[in-house]
């Protein structure tokens, strides 16, 4: 009798990414590669996302990302900045649809569509935002496009705020709340998670964008002042 041979785990069949056909041609080559880098991001990954893999499915030489980005974290950086860019655009979009006097469907707008890009696109959502790309503040491109992703935010918020009100928090703080919250939503839904304690049906996306909307708008009406007066640095009236 031969001893059995023990049993082996079947070899994982690499997954490679595909090249659409008759897409991204080399009119602008940097706009190419960031493309490029982009769908082997979305297909592959961050770890199988490199100069070399980018310029072969681009069909460049291996040297010219490398002239383009200087390293994997050039390109990723422009990544990065390209989706900035995207999500402004289709949050723009999304606010032509509304009425330009409906400050709350505005806002509701505005925050699904950040969740919506998340869900869409998570690995770009993470690399925007996560710890995969180092030294952010060496890429003027990101920096403008994070700011300009952030003042579309700030222009929808600042007009739902009462006035007059405390100056307890500036205009940046209150923005930056209401990002936060967005962005830990938007998150959770990326993943697929909601609370820890299952306390009633699962939440659509809509009904999460209704409440946060909701939220906001009560936060702000308890910064309202009586007319004539201002806040202090405490938030305290003073007239």
């Amino acid at each position: 009798m031969t001893d059995a041979k023990p049993a082996t785990s079947p070899r994982r069949k690499a997954v490679r990414a595909v090249k659409p056909e008759g897409q991204w041609h080399h009119g602008n080559l940097r706009e190419s590669l960031i493309q490029w880098g982009t769908h082997l991001l979305d297909t592959e990954g961050s770890d199988a996302m490199s100069l070399r893999a980018t310029a072969k499915l681009a069909g460049v030489s291996q040297g010219a990302p490398a002239h383009h980005f200087g390293d994997k974290n050039g390109l990723l950086a422009a990544i990065a900045a390209q989706g900035f860019r995207d999500l402004v655009s289709q949050r723009q979009r999304r606010l032509a649809t509304v009425d330009a006097a409906d400050g709350r469907a505005r806002l509701r707008a505005l925050l699904l569509t950040y969740i919506e890009f998340a869900q869409a696109h998570p690995a770009r959502f993470q690399l925007m935002f996560g710890p995969l790309l180092g030294r952010r503040d060496d890429y003027p491109e990101l920096i403008e496009a994070g700011t300009a992703s952030f003042a579309l935010l700030r222009s929808v918020v600042l007009p739902l705020l009462p006035s007059p009100r405390s100056d307890l928090l500036s205009d940046d703080e209150l923005a930056h709340i209401v990002w936060a919250a967005v962005h830990g939503l938007a998150t959770l839904r990326m993943h697929r998670r909601g609370a820890p304690l299952r306390t009633g049906p699962r939440l659509s996306i809509e009904q999460i964008g209704d409440a946060l909307v909701r939220f906001c708008l009560l936060a702000f009406s308890g910064l309202a002042l009586p007319p004539g007066t201002t806040g202090g640095p405490t938030g305290e009236p003073r007239g």
